[in-house]
């Protein structure tokens, strides 16, 4: 397989960091969708429940035992429904805490991995670029490797008097 360079690996890096902010959008939404679905159903259990209790009022007015328990069997169910619908909640809560610190671990991880490869990538350029002057230094005829060398060093020409005008 073959090497990836400096700027394949910034861009792999910063591809990860753009995943992991579409997971944990995904995970949100998804997350907001089961708590909707969840509420929508006790909502309509509990809708269900008040007919059945109303039906059940209606039908024997005067009957005071049997309305009484229809009562009380609808607000236990309600308890229920309540305590369920918080228990989804809590535990969504704790999936979120969970993946949001997968997600920022994942993160640092990428950025970390980006700035690695910048750092490797610049090493490249500034070795490059010292490479380079090197060369140049070594070419030339005059300057300090002149001068080093025991060679003479070419003189400027003297620039001609402007005149001055006031």
């Amino acid at each position: 397989m073959p090497q990836l360079s400096s700027i394949d690996k910034f861009f792999g890096a910063v591809d990860d960091a753009y995943d992991v902010v579409l997971d944990t959008l995904k995970a949100g939404v998804d997350r907001g969708y089961r708590v909707s679905q969840g509420l929508i159903e006790q909502t309509r259990a509990g809708q269900q429940e008040a007919v059945e209790l109303a039906a059940t009022i209606a039908k024997s007015p005067t009957d005071l035992a049997k309305s009484s328990g229809a009562v009380v069997q609808t607000l236990t169910k309600t308890q229920g429904r309540v305590l369920g619908l918080s228990r989804q909640w809590l535990d969504e809560a704790m999936d979120a805490q969970q993946e949001g610190r997968e997600a920022l671990r994942r993160l640092v991880d990428a950025n970390r991995q980006a700035g690695e490869a910048v750092i490797q990538s610049s090493r490249g350029l500034a070795g490059r670029a010292q490479e380079r002057a090197r060369q140049i230094v070594r070419t030339r005829d005059g300057g300090n490797s002149a001068k080093a060398e025991g060679a003479p060093r070419p003189r400027r020409k003297a620039r001609a008097a402007e005149p001055k005008t006031e």
